[in-house]
């Protein structure tokens, strides 16, 4: 039996039809050093799309607060807390009296009624703020001076959310304080 050109070049490739074990080591070392050298910009991704999503937990947190108040007529309080009906201002297990990434509430001022409870951040988020509770009267206008909380990943990736005393709120990305009370 012959066989044609046609005919040993299947079989050489049938034969042929895998990888050496010297061809699967170097596809592994190059797509280790990829893999080595794309993991520190991985970790910062996360990072910050984990703040930005924190940081936008509290932005929806006053747009509610805002909202009921002027839904309400009545105030309606954002508090740093520490439990679960009460606000705090001092310092609860690694966190300051100022840091208010141990949860927040947004309640009725008056009755107390919790509208909204948030838990502790992550360990590594920061939130340092100028005030320990936020209120927002019955014309969604914020009570006081303007507020400012600056939200951070271990002091790194700032966001800062300026609230205004007419209750606007602004987020400046990677400056660590708000311009002043311009609205």
């Amino acid at each position: 039996m012959a066989f044609s050109i046609a005919d040993r070049f299947t079989v050489s490739l049938a034969r042929r039809s895998g990888f050496t074990l010297i061809e699967l080591l170097m596809a592994m070392l190059i797509m280790c050093i990829l893999l080595a050298m794309a993991m520190p910009s991985m970790r910062s991704f996360i990072s910050q799309n984990r703040l930005a999503s924190e940081v936008n937990l509290f932005i929806a947190a006053t747009v509610l607060a805002r909202g009921e108040a002027i839904k309400r007529g009545r105030p309606v309080l954002i508090c740093r807390s520490v439990g679960a009906n009460q606000c705090a201002a001092s310092a609860s297990g690694d966190r300051d009296g100022s840091d208010w990434g141990s949860g927040w509430l947004v309640m009725e001022k008056d009755t107390g009624q919790v509208l909204l409870r948030q838990g502790a951040l992550a360990d590594n988020t920061n939130v340092k703020a100028s005030r320990s509770a936020i209120s927002y009267n019955g014309a969604g206008n914020v009570g006081g001076t303007f507020a400012n909380l600056v939200f951070s990943h271990d002091g790194k990736f700032i966001r800062t959310v300026c609230i205004g005393r007419s209750g606007r709120v602004n987020l400046l990305i990677g400056v660590g304080a708000c311009d002043g009370p311009s609205n």
